[in-house]
């Protein structure tokens, strides 16, 4: 006897088997030989009662024939292994050919024997393919879990990201009463755009993390000019363009793919399709999607809201302002997006007032939301003033 089947009963893992063979004789002493070294068995006399088996109960190992009756071969085992990969299978053959047995081993069968097959050596390999499945099962088991707590930790990692760029940006909400909920619903209407847009979701997630730090220049916009209570003259419209460049300056040579989205809005989300934005008048595609994305929820959310120095546009004004912007202010294409996703729009809009300002000091409020959640917020009243008119472009600058 091989020294490897000595002692071959010891801690062999329990498990559910089925024999499968049309020997009757050799059948019920398999099962016998299983059963008292405390497994589970059932028998088979065919490869069709064995799959009709297979089909309403539970199995861990197959030991089954190879020379089967209308089922010859290795079509049993493929078969089982296509239905059921997972279950593990033993061939035992009279006819011990070496072409055989590794054409088995390669459709998948866990070892293979040669009858007339002994006690001992049986009780050895079917303790050798459990105790090797359940070590693949347990390195299975722990490359899920250590998934799980990477995607779990990565989440807060995102989480803390997130968090921390909206507390630093509310520092802008004492200057600028309007920035805290603006910045937050450009934010989650840019995640909901690029997504109508065609952005996988990583993307998305990005540009909601990024969009808020799209006015991030206006810190170094003076008082007198950045809370001024009326319209802006020549030389103060000019300074206020300024907050672009100095938001890109501030955000610039990050290696951090959300800093780097975030300077690129920076600089360009007031850059026009027809090229007559700023600040470096370019048009068409040359301006990057993430920036094309910010130009117009960007004036939608000043337009929606009221702000310093003029009360909030009603809903069809606001409609017909971004209307005539298409093809000229707006990319015609994600201007449509937009449209197809306005509804959604609107209820993230009425789940995140201006007058929330002292929730942006509240943890809850920076945490990753979702738009189910903002669907699910009741609606605070904010009916928008009558319509004044002021200029779109002048609107986009400083709001």
């Amino acid at each position: 006897m091989h020294p490897c089947l000595n002692n071959s009963t010891a801690e062999i893992p329990s498990a559910t088997i089925l024999v499968v063979d049309d020997d009757a004789q050799s059948c019920e002493l398999w099962v016998r030989w299983l059963t008292d070294a405390g497994h589970t068995c059932a028998a088979a006399a065919s490869a069709a009662e064995a799959m009709a088996y297979l089909h309403d109960h539970q199995i861990d190992l197959v030991c089954t024939d190879v020379n089967l009756p209308e089922t010859p071969g290795l079509r049993p085992l493929q078969q089982i292994k296509k239905i059921h990969p997972d279950t593990l299978v033993i061939l035992h053959t009279a006819v011990g050919e070496v072409a055989t047995a590794i054409a088995s081993l390669n459709d998948g069968a866990s070892s293979y024997l040669v009858k007339p097959v002994l006690r001992d050596e049986l009780l050895f390999h079917v303790r050798s393919v459990l105790e090797r499945q359940r070590l693949i099962l347990e390195r299975r088991r722990y490359t899920q879990q250590l998934e799980e707590t990477v995607r779990e930790q990565t989440h807060l990692i995102r989480k803390a990201h997130e968090e921390t760029i909206h507390r630093l940006l509310s520092v802008l909400a004492f200057r600028d009463y309007e920035t805290g909920a603006h910045i937050r619903r450009t934010g989650l209407f840019s995640e909901l755009l690029a997504r109508a847009a065609g952005w996988d979701a990583s993307r998305a997630e990005q540009i909601r993390m990024a969009a808020p730090m799209h006015d991030l220049g206006k810190i170094g916009i003076a008082d007198a000019i950045l809370r001024k209570p009326g319209k802006l003259n020549a030389k103060e419209f000019e300074i206020m363009k300024t907050h672009m460049l100095l938001g890109a300056q501030i955000l610039e040579k990050s290696d951090t793919p959300v800093l780097q989205l975030a300077q690129e809005i920076a600089l360009s989300h007031h850059e026009w399709w027809n090229g007559r934005g700023y600040p470096h008048g370019v048009s068409g595609r040359a301006i990057p999607e993430s920036a094309r994305i910010v130009a117009v929820v960007d004036v939608y959310d000043s337009l929606s809201h009221d702000r310093i120095y003029r009360p909030a546009f009603s809903s069809p004004d606001i409609l017909s302002m971004m209307l005539d912007g298409r093809g000229t202010h707006f990319d015609a294409d994600l201007l449509e997006c937009f449209l197809s996703v306005l509804p959604d729009i609107q209820a993230i809009s009425q789940a995140n007032p201006d007058h929330d300002f002292q929730r942006a000091f509240d943890p809850s409020f920076w945490t990753i939301s979702t738009l189910e959640t903002c669907r699910t917020e009741p609606a605070r009243e904010n009916p928008p003033p009558q319509a004044i008119g002021i200029p779109v472009a002048h609107i986009a600058a400083v709001g």
